[in-house]
């Protein structure tokens, strides 16, 4: 596939996990929150700081969609976070690091899992 229908791809997957987020009453601060370092699908608010990685697959041929974050992503993800709450100047916020999986069936219909506490700074 190419890098645009994976932008594409990733696009949707985003919107909707986003969708779903909101249907939850989670309220979206920030979409694609980017810093030198690296950068956070999602950032939303309820009851703590919830960091959000979505991952996509339209197969499981390479893994689920959830097996693509990976220890380093995990690591990176986990210092724009640190960067957003001292921007913020929230560090002593209760966070926590989900991950949203999509995967896009044969009709492109959608199956989302929501991971909460997907992973944390004691992953390590």
């Amino acid at each position: 596939m190419t890098n645009r229908w994976n932008r594409k791809l990733g696009g949707k997957a985003e919107k909707l996990a986003e969708d779903f987020l909101r249907q939850k009453g989670y309220r979206i601060l920030e979409k694609n929150y980017r810093v030198s370092c690296g950068e956070i699908d999602l950032i939303a608010s309820k009851n703590q700081l919830v960091f959000v990685e979505v991952k996509a697959r339209i197969s499981t041929r390479y893994g689920l969609p959830q097996e693509a974050v990976t220890v380093s992503k995990q690591r990176q993800i986990i210092r724009v976070a640190q960067w957003y709450l001292q921007a913020q100047k929230w560090q002593d916020k209760e966070t926590r690091f989900d991950v949203i999986a999509v995967r896009f069936h044969k009709d492109m219909r959608p199956s989302i899992e929501h991971i909460p506490f997907a992973f944390g700074l004691d992953s390590f």
